[in-house]
């Protein structure tokens, strides 16, 4: 096992070629880190109805879409300039791939942190038990893109496919939390505009465990070679 992504690449004799390589994995792990601090931070703006949360979430969205650009910028450099093959090409592509994911699990963040300014300036936030549903998927959804994101740096395809196949719990608490939607609505008919935004927010963080899952099968890709992206979950780990 190699310490990290960028060791798992043949050692090359130009220089800045590994500097290149390094550089697209620290962006990968930052991205990584402040995608996560943004999901966690978007549902405690909800639950606590925090403007202040939302603001910062929105003005942190920026430096995502940085990572981003920096990213591919650097992705196409790569692959003009060294023309990498084999092994260093498939971890330049899954990489890629795992920032476009991360890119879309900010998105994710924001439209949460969308939803809870516009509760908050409309005093509307009696979230109550659907609070703590959002809450337990977030958690789930954070520690799940934390394992696959260190599971691509380590090139561990068993950690990958033990993450991927332990998104089955949030996707159980996504279930969950549909039906305390549902339940509530019945309760109080009148407040069905509440529900739907309650449903976007919990669907946004199911998707983000789907993003996850991708991730884990870029590892996969990168060791093995296989293109995993559309085999189900539960067989990951026969593909290995």
């Amino acid at each position: 096992m190699t310490d990290h992504i960028s060791e798992y690449t043949e050692g090359h004799t130009v220089r800045a070629y590994d500097a290149e390589l390094d550089r697209l994995r620290t962006l990968l792990l930052k991205m990584g880190g402040l995608v996560g601090d943004q999901i966690g931070l978007a549902v405690d703006a909800l639950i606590e109805g925090d403007v202040e949360m939302t603001r910062t979430v929105m003005q942190r969205e920026e430096q995502v879409n940085r990572y981003d650009t920096e990213a591919e910028e650097l992705v196409l450099h790569i692959l003009a300039k060294r023309q990498p093959m084999g092994m260093d090409l498939r971890v330049i592509i899954a990489v890629m791939r795992a920032i476009i994911d991360l890119e879309r699990c900010g998105d994710e963040a924001k439209k949460i942190a969308k939803i809870a300014r516009r509760l908050v300036r409309e005093h509307d936030v009696e979230l109550a038990g659907l609070g703590r549903s959002a809450r337990s998927m977030a958690t789930l959804a954070m520690g799940l893109l934390k394992e696959v994101i260190e599971a691509l740096d380590d090139a561990d395809t068993e950690r990958a496919v033990r993450a991927a196949q332990a998104d089955a719990e949030l996707d159980a608490e996504y279930k969950l939390a549909l039906r305390d939607v549902h339940t509530r609505l019945i309760e109080a008919p009148a407040r069905i505009e509440h529900a739907a935004d309650m449903v976007i927010v919990i669907k946004a963080l199911e998707r983000i465990g789907d993003h996850a899952k991708n991730i884990a099968k870029y590892v996969i890709f990168i060791v093995e070679g296989k293109d995993v992206r559309h085999v189900k979950t539960s067989v990951l780990d026969k593909e290995l």
